[in-house]
This record gives C-alpha cells, sequence and structure tokens, in this order.
C-alpha cells in the first residue's frame, strides 16, 4: 500500500532538522565547556493515519538526551578522589623531605648530621687537649649547635603541620561551598516541573567531581532527581536540597573534622583533604618520632657519660644537654667549663666514643638519623608510584567518558553535513508536494468551470 509524507509531517521533519543542526552547533560550541555532556536527538515515527485506502505519515517526533554513563561517572569520581590523594600527599612529602634533601656533599639540609659528627669529633679533640680552653669553648659551641639544628627541624616540622592544618581548613570550607551548590542544583532539578534539566545535571556532576577532589563521597541519586552524598563511612554531607555543613576544630594542635558536632576525620580517606591528613598524622609523626628518639639518646648517653668524670673546676660532672624532645632540647651547661673531661682527658674521649654506640635501639646517632632519612626517602618513592598509577587511572578512565560522553568535532561535523543534506532533500520533496498540490487545486478548479 502507498505511504507518503503530509506536508505538515515534511514541515515538522524540516523543523526536527533544523532542532538537530543547532543541537549539533550547541555541542560544538561546548567541546571545551568543562563538565559538558554531548547531547543526542533520537527520531521515533509517529502512528499513520489511513485516508481512502493511502496511509499517511503524521511525521516524526525527537526526543534529546545528553550521553551519561553513570557507572563510567562513579569510576572516574573514584578515580579523581585516589588521584588528587595521591596529588596532595606527594607535594607535602616533597616540601618534608626538603628539609633533609641531601646535598653533593653528602650533608642533609637539615644540618643534624653534620652537626652529630661534629659534636661527637670535638669531643675527641678536648680528650686530647682537655687543658685547652678554645678546644673546650670549640666542644661546647659544637654542642650548642646540635641543640639549634635539632630546635629549628623540630620548628619546621611543626611549621609544615601547621600548614597543612591552614590547607586542611580551606579545603573544608570549599566542600562546604561546594555542597550549599549542589543543594541549589537538586532545588532547581526537583522543581524543573518536566523542564529539560541536562544542564543542571551537568553542572550538578561538575560540582560532584570538584568536590571528589576535596574528599572520598558516596552518591546515591534519589526518584526524583536529586542527589544524596555521603563520606565513606556513611557520614551525611548532602540529602536532597539539604546541604550537612562540615565544621572544624583544633584539638591537641591539630585541625579536625566534626559533622554535626562528631569528629569524622579518620573518615575522610581519599581526595586532597585525605592525601594532607595522611602527611600530617601519620607521616611527619613518624619523622618527628625517629628525630626525637635521636635527640633523646644523644642526651641521655652523653649526660650519663659526662657524671663519670670531672668539669674544669674538679667538680663532678652534670647534665650537658635537658629536654625529652627534639624540640625542646636544650643546653644544661652554660660554658665549655661545664664538660667533664677529666684532667687527663680520658672522660672527654669516652664521650667522643658514643658516636660509635648503639644508642637508638641497636643503631648509632648517626646510623639512626640516616635510617629515619632513608626510610622518609622509600615513603616518598613509594607516594610517588601510587600517584603514577593513580594519574594514569584517572586519564584512562577520563577517556573512557569523553568518549562516551565528549564532543568530538570530527564526529559533529560529520553529523552536521548528514543533517544538512537530509533537510535540503526534504525541502526539495515538500517543494513538490506544495506544486503538485496547486496543481492538483487548479486542475480541480478548472474541471469544475468546465
Amino acid at each position: 500500500m502507498l505511504e507518503m509524507p503530509t506536508a505538515d509531517a515534511l514541515e515538522r521533519y524540516l523543523t526536527l532538522t533544523t532542532q538537530q543542526m543547532k543541537l549539533t552547533a550547541t555541542n560544538m560550541a561546548n567541546q571545551n565547556t568543562d563538565g559538558y555532556t554531548r547531547r543526542v536527538a533520537s527520531f521515533s515515527n509517529n502512528d499513520t493515519v489511513n485516508v481512502n485506502g493511502i496511509s499517511t505519515s503524521s511525521g516524526v517526533s525527537a526526543t534529546v538526551t545528553a550521553q551519561r554513563d553513570r557507572v563510567l561517572q562513579r569510576s572516574l569520581q573514584q578515580a579523581t578522589e585516589a588521584s588528587s590523594a595521591s596529588s596532595a600527599r606527594t607535594t607535602a612529602l616533597d616540601n618534608l623531605q626538603s628539609l633533609f634533601m641531601i646535598d653533593s656533599s653528602g650533608d642533609d639540609a637539615s644540618g643534624i648530621g653534620a652537626a652529630i659528627s661534629n659534636f661527637f669529633n670535638s669531643m675527641t679533640s678536648l680528650g686530647s687537649s682537655p687543658s685547652d680552653t678554645n678546644t673546650r669553648q670549640t666542644a661546647y659551641t659544637a654542642a650548642q649547635a646540635l641543640v639549634t639544628t635539632m630546635n629549628r627541624t623540630a620548628s619546621q616540622l611543626s611549621s609544615q603541620t601547621s600548614s597543612l592544618n591552614q590547607q586542611i581548613g580551606t579545603s573544608v570550607d570549599q566542600v562546604n561551598s561546594l555542597l550549599t551548590n549542589i543543594a541549589s542544583l537538586n532545588k532547581q532539578i526537583q522543581q524543573s516541573g518536566g523542564q529539560d534539566t541536562d544542564g543542571l545535571q551537568d553542572q550538578r556532576d561538575q560540582a560532584v567531581l570538584s568536590l571528589a577532589k576535596l574528599v572520598d563521597v558516596n552518591t546515591v541519586t534519589a526518584t526524583d532527581g536529586t542527589v544524596n552524598l555521603s563520606l565513606s563511612d556513611g557520614t551525611p554531607l548532602l540529602s536532597g536540597t539539604q546541604a550537612m555543613n562540615l565544621s572544624t576544630a583544633t584539638v591537641s594542635g591539630n585541625l579536625h573534622i566534626l559533622s554535626n558536632g562528631n569528629d569524622v576525620t579518620s573518615s575522610v580517606l581519599s581526595g586532597s583533604i585525605g592525601g594532607l591528613l595522611q602527611v600530617r598524622d601519620q607521616d611527619i609523626p613518624a619523622v618527628q618520632q625517629q628525630l626525637d628518639a635521636v635527640a633523646v639518646a644523644i642526651s641521655s648517653a652523653v649526660n650519663a657519660q659526662n657524671a663519670a668524670g670531672t668539669d674544669a673546676n674538679g667538680n663532678a660532672g652534670g647534665d650537658v644537654f635537658s629536654g625529652n624532645t627534639a624540640a625542646t632540647l636544650s643546653m644544661a651547661i652554660s660554658s665549655g667549663g661545664g664538660i667533664a673531661a677529666s684532667s687527663d682527658g680520658s672522660n672527654a674521649t669516652a664521650i667522643g666514643a658514643v658516636a660509635s654506640q648503639a644508642i637508638v635501639g641497636s643503631m648509632t646517632a648517626s646510623g639512626a638519623f640516616s635510617t629515619m632519612i632513608t626510610s622518609l626517602g622509600q615513603t616518598v618513592s613509594g607516594a610517588s608510584t601510587t600517584k603514577s598509577a593513580n594519574d594514569a587511572v584517572l586519564t584512562q578512565t577520563s577517556t573512557q567518558v569523553a568518549n562516551v560522553s565528549g564532543v568530538s568535532l570530527d564526529t559533529e561535523a560529520a553529523n552536521l553535513t548528514q543533517y544538512q543534506r537530509s533537510y535540503e532533500a526534504a525541502a526539495k520533496v515538500l517543494s513538490i508536494a506544495n506544486e503538485l498540490m496547486a496543481q492538483a487545486i487548479n486542475l480541480g478548479q478548472q474541471t469544475t468551470v468546465s
């Protein structure tokens, strides 16, 4: 049975094709817009109408859909969380390692390694010249230098911790700002009344991805089109149009993250905040603990040995150092006269010999400090390897998402050419149909006159 399109159907098709060309142009214009999801128009045939034995098409209708893959989107979100965490941690660890970087001469940037060696060497020299005031003063100055380098390095570690606290606080503010934005987008989508929300969803997806750069976040889409967000442990961040903003509080000198008054710091495992927390709460304390162990071991061993001799005035030796951490290490004597070298220098020699004794577990002071630097280097190397792996996954996942949702200028240009040809063909058919209709009307009028 003959089926032919009506003029109205052709006009609708022209309108739809025009819309499709505009849609393609919109895609091309937004190729570089962050978060934009490619739009595709799909056509479906409307029902045909039978008129006097002729099936007449009533045309086609178009539906515009955004090319989203929620599974891929979730994978991108997780890859973003991991990459941001490892990137933040690597940067912070690089700053930490810079305090102890070994130069071409073999000295570390902190100067602690050299200070330890200089101190014990000066004691050995004093053992050879116990009555020489200059040698005694040199030993005292070396002890002061050791204290100064320990104090300075501990202060630098503390400063890095403070810097991380500031970064965490700023990042929490960013989290809250994003939650407020997403809540607003949720509300607009919820109240859309059936209107197109693809643009709003693009903005929301991009905002959630920005949130994933800061914290690990679980996303659940509700039946009304809104999304609910929570931390990895289920702590709610957003419920529909209600944002549950985070807050901060200082606990034992460190900034903690709170949700509704509850401490959720340990629940933030990834995103840049997770990476910063790992350095602040694990990596820096590990270095600090090892540095303190070296400082305390030197202080204890030297004080014990100094007590075995007599000072410049012939009195029993007292403590050379005081303090129980690298930060609190200080001089317990006010001059070189307090060093109990003994008259024959034997005790100064014995103090110098502490350099070769296992006073930090099974290690010497210098050995323990070197081990600390090596351990830190391994931590940095491991973090760098993890970052490279996470970045590779992010790149791969981003490519997969782009292949589904991104705009290809080549593809859109080819589509545009196809639509233009379809439009021209339909316009030609419509022109012929209109011409035939005019001829038929004219013929009918002539027949009536006859």
